[in-house]
This record gives C-alpha cells, sequence and structure tokens, in this order.
C-alpha cells in the first residue's frame, strides 16, 4: 500500500470525500484491488470498526454497503452464510467477501480505528490505478 498526502493528489481526495464526505485526515492509502477479494465486514471489535462505500469514478457518486455485518450475529444468524455470486461471496461463518471491483470504480475504506478515525484506504481496480496516478507525489 501507498500513502498518499492528500493535498498532493487532488483525484484520490475527491474518491475519498466521495466515499466519507467527514473525512478530515491528510492521508489516505492507495492499493490495488486484491485478486483474491476483500473482507468486507464492518462490525465494532475492540473500539475499532471498518467501513466501506464503493465510489463510481465517472460521476463520483457514493454507494453505501451495509454497515453491520458481523460474522455471527448478522450474517450467520440470519441464514446468509454460505452466500456466492460473481461480486460477493459468504463463507460458513458470515465472512463477507467483495470478490471483484470493476473497472470504473473504486471502493474506499475508513471508520474508527481505536477509538479514534483511521486513515481511508483506496483500493482500486488495477486499470483504474495507472491513470490516477500520474504526477501525484506520495
Amino acid at each position: 500500500m501507498t500513502y498518499i498526502e492528500l493535498k498532493n493528489s487532488p483525484e484520490i481526495k475527491r474518491i475519498v470525500i466521495a466515499g466519507f464526505s467527514g473525512y478530515r485526515k491528510l492521508q489516505a492509502g492507495l492499493d490495488s484491488f486484491p485478486e483474491h477479494g476483500l473482507n468486507i465486514n464492518s462490525y465494532w471489535d475492540g473500539g475499532s470498526r471498518s467501513e466501506y462505500a464503493i465510489v463510481e469514478l465517472t460521476t463520483m457518486s457514493r454507494k453505501a454497503l451495509p454497515t453491520n455485518t458481523h460474522p455471527y450475529f448478522d450474517i450467520a444468524a440470519r441464514g446468509l452464510a454460505n452466500g456466492d455470486s460473481e461480486a460477493i461471496s459468504t463463507d460458513h461463518v458470515g465472512n463477507v467477501t467483495l470478490n471483484i471491483l470493476p473497472e470504473g470504480f473504486a471502493l474506499v475504506q475508513a471508520g474508527t480505528f481505536c477509538g479514534k478515525a483511521a486513515i481511508a484506504r483506496v483500493y482500486l481496480n488495477p486499470a483504474n490505478i495507472t491513470p490516477l496516478l500520474k504526477g501525484v507525489t506520495a
């Protein structure tokens, strides 16, 4: 993951603010979406919680993801475990995995870490990273 100073990268800042309008930190992480997918469970655990939003890069419109997805209490207990689709899958205990991130979309992760605002992470389809990194200094 690369940490980006948002003042040096207005494109990345626009993506982060589109995903989480209240974001006030000066940095954000930038990474390629993993080939094996990404766990997107969102629940409180020890004073920390990750939240996720999908941002369409052409319109900067936000698509919120569910914010209460505890593997047992919210997924498995409701009978939603062991679900599979091309985009999202859940395992037998309720872990939710985003399998693909299409071109033209970003996944923004923010939230709380140990009671304080966490540094946002922007995940992009590998095809979208190079155009956004032109002229960016970390």
